[in-house]
C-alpha cells in the first residue's frame, strides 16, 4: 500500500494516460495492496469483471502491475507505484537518447515507451528500421520481470533455508545463518538479472566456423538482437544520465562552466559502467581518461584565475579544484565533487566521482530552498544551526542565531507544524512534569525529507489534475484541430478556436515546465543516494 499523496499522484497519471477505468483498478491496488482477481473486482466500484481483466492486461503490458502465485489466494496482483511516477520523465528520457544516439534512437525509445514492451520485429515493422540495436537504453523483459522483487527474494530465502536445514539437519538457524541466507538470496537475484540481460543479444548464426571457435571468438560485433525476446525501457540506466546532468548543473552553480566540463568528462569516462543509482561512487578515472573525453582543450581556458599572466590551467588543476585540495577539513571533504583514490597522491592521481556526498548535499539544498521559500531566511539560519550544533533549547538557539525569542518561538512552531524540525523532551524527574522538562529542538532529516517528498507528490498531482482540467475545457477546439480534413491546416479554423488553441499551448508549456522542476526535486529526494545517517 502506498502513501496518500502517492496514491493520488499515481491515480491522476494513470487516468491521464490510460483512462478512468484503468485508473480505478490501479487506485484499488494502491489503497488495498496486493489482491486476487475476485477481491479486486468486488472492491472496484462501477467496473465489471471483464473491464478489470482488460485493465490488468494494459497495466501488466506497461510494467505497472506485478502478478505472482500465492499459496492461499492463488494468482495475486500488486502495483509497482514507482512505474507510473516515472512516466513524468518520459520526455526527458527521449531528449537524453536523442542527444546521445540521434533521432532514430529517440523514435525507437518513444515507441517502446508508448507500448510498454515490444519485440524487435514489432519495432521494425512499425518504424521501418533495419535493426534497432539501442541495447544501452533497452533491456530484456522475461517472465520473472513480472514478479515483485520482494516475492522473488522471499522465494529464494525459503529455498536457501530448506537447503541449509537439509545439509545441517538442524531446523533452528542462528542470526549468522539468517544473514548468510539473505546474502545468498540477493546474489541469486543478481545472477538472474545478469542472465536475463544476456538474453538480449545472441551470436549471429551466419558464420560457418566450428562451434568451439565461434564461442571463443564471439565479440560484440558478431552479436545481433534476439528477436524472440521482449524489450522494455531501461529506467535505471536513463536515471543515471539524469543524475549526471543534475551533478553537472550543481558544478556550474558552484564553480563555472569550465570546471563543469571537466566533471562531465569524468562522468562520461565511466558512463558505460554506470548501470543504476546504487553506486556510492564512480569507477576510478585518471587525468588522461578525462582529457580524452573533453570536446576540446579550449574549454579549459579562463576557468581558473591567478595572478600569473600566461597561465593556462590543466586538467589536473581542475581535478584538484573539484577535490577541494586546498581544504582538507571534514567540511571541505564533504563538499568535494571528486575524491582521490587511496594512494593516488592527491589530485594528480586517479579520482572517483562521489555520488553519495553530492546527493547528500543536493538533498540538503532542496530542503533549505523549500524552507526559505515558505518561511524566509531566518528559518534557514535556524535549521543550519541545528544541523551543525545538534539538539538545542530555545533560549540557547535564540542567542546563537541572534533572533529575538518572541520572533523565534512562532517560527519554530510553524517549522514544527510542517515537520521540518522536531522536538525532543528530556524530563528532569520520573513524573515527567512539563515544568521540570527540557525541550530541545533538532532537525530530523529523514522525517523532513519524507514530509517534503509527500508535499512534492501533492504538488505534482495538482499539476497533472490541473492539466487534465484545462485540456477538457478546450476539448472542442482540440477535436476540430485533430480532424483529418484540417490536418496541417490550422489557419482554416475560426478566430475563436485559434485564440483558444494559442492560449492552451502557452498554459500547457508553463505547466510542463513547472512539473519538470518539481519532478527534479522528487528525483533528488527519492532516487539519488545521500540519505541522512541514523542518529546514534
Amino acid at each position: 500500500m502506498a502513501e496518500k499523496q502517492t496514491v493520488r499522484l499515481c491515480y491522476h497519471i494513470i487516468n491521464a494516460h490510460f483512462g478512468f477505468v484503468t485508473a480505478q483498478v490501479a487506485s484499488t491496488l494502491l489503497i488495498r495492496g496486493r489482491l486476487p482477481l475476485g477481491q479486486l473486482t468486488r472492491l472496484t466500484p462501477g467496473v465489471s469483471s471483464r473491464e478489470v481483466r482488460l485493465a490488468l492486461l494494459v497495466l501488466i503490458q506497461h510494467n505497472i502491475v506485478w502478478h505472482s502465485e500465492d499459496e492461499i489466494d492463488g494468482e495475486v496482483y500488486e502495483i509497482n507505484w514507482e512505474e507510473p511516477a516515472s512516466r513524468l520523465r518520459f520526455g526527458r528520457y527521449i531528449m537524453i537518447v536523442r542527444d546521445k544516439l540521434g533521432d532514430a534512437a529517440a523514435e525507437v525509445l518513444s515507441f517502446v515507451l508508448d507500448n510498454g514492451k515490444l519485440k524487435v520485429g514489432q519495432v521494425i515493422e512499425n518504424l521501418a528500421f533495419e535493426d534497432p540495436k539501442h541495447q544501452k537504453f533497452l533491456k530484456p523483459c522475461t517472465a520473472k520481470s513480472h514478479i515483485s522483487p520482494r516475492d522473488r527474494l522471499i522465494q529464494h530465502e525459503a529455498q536457501c533455508k530448506r537447503e541449509r536445514i537439509k545439509e545441517g539437519g538442524n531446523s533452528i538457524l542462528t542470526p549468522k545463518d539468517l544473514m548468510e541466507i539473505k546474502m545468498m538470496a540477493a546474489k541469486k537475484i543478481q545472477q538472474e538479472e545478469e542472465e536475463a540481460d544476456a538474453l538480449g543479444m545472441v551470436v549471429s548464426q551466419g558464420s560457418e566456423e566450428p562451434r568451439s571457435t565461434k564461442k571463443k571468438n564471439a565479440t560484440e560485433d558478431e552479436k545481433v538482437v534476439n528477436e524472440d525476446i521482449f524489450f522494455k525501457v531501461n529506467y535505471p540506466k536513463l536515471n543515471t544520465c539524469i543524475r549526471n546532468e543534475i551533478i553537472i548543473e550543481a558544478a556550474v552553480h558552484r564553480y563555472n562552466t569550465q570546471t563543469a566540463e571537466v566533471l562531465r568528462a569524468a562522468l562520461k569516462a565511466t558512463e558505460d559502467r554506470q548501470h543504476n543509482l546504487l553506486d556510492f561512487r564512480s569507477e576510478p578515472v585518471g587525468p588522461h581518461d578525462i582529457s580524452s573525453k573533453l570536446s576540446s582543450t579550449s574549454v579549459l581556458l579562463n576557468g581558473i584565475r591567478t595572478t600569473k599572466k600566461s597561465y593556462n590551467p590543466s586538467v589536473k588543476d581542475y581535478i584538484a579544484l573539484l577535490c577541494n585540495d586546498d581544504n582538507h577539513t571534514p567540511a571541505g571533504l564533504a563538499s568535494a565533487f571528486l575524491a582521490p583514490v587511496s594512494g593516488g597522491g592527491g589530485g594528480s592521481g586517479r579520482v572517483t566521482v562521489e555520488f553519495d556526498r553530492i546527493g547528500r548535499r543536493l538533498k540538503q539544498r532542496v530542503y533549505e530552498s523549500n524552507v526559505r521559500e515558505r518561511f524566509g531566511d531566518d528559518a534557514v539560519k535556524v535549521i543550519r544551526i541545528l544541523m551543525d550544533k545538534g539538539k538545542m533549547d530555545e533560549k540557547h538557539l535564540s542567542k546563537v542565531a541572534l533572533i529575538a525569542p518572541n520572533v523565534l518561538r512562532p517560527l519554530l512552531t510553524r517549522l514544527s507544524a510542517a515537520s521540518l524540525v522536531s522536538l525532543q523532551e528530556v524530563p528532569k524527574s520520573a513524573d515527567r512534569n512539563p515544568s521540570r522538562t527540557y525541550y530541545l529542538w533538532y532537525v530530523d532529516l529523514a522525517k523532513a525529507y519524507s514530509n517534503l517528498l509527500s508535499a512534492l507528490y501533492q504538488t505534482l498531482a495538482n499539476i497533472v489534475a490541473r492539466t487534465a482540467e484545462e485540456e477538457s475545457q478546450v476539448r472542442p477546439s482540440l477535436d476540430k484541430r485533430d480532424r483529418t480534413d484540417l490536418s496541417g491546416q490550422e489557419h482554416l479554423l475560426n478566430r475563436h478556436d485559434l485564440a483558444v488553441l494559442n492560449e492552451w499551448g502557452e498554459k500547457q508549456e508553463r505547466l510542463h515546465v513547472l512539473a519538470m522542476r518539481v519532478e527534479e526535486n522528487v528525483f533528488i529526494l527519492r532516487d539519488m543516494l545521500g540519505d541522512p545517517e541514523p542518529e546514534r
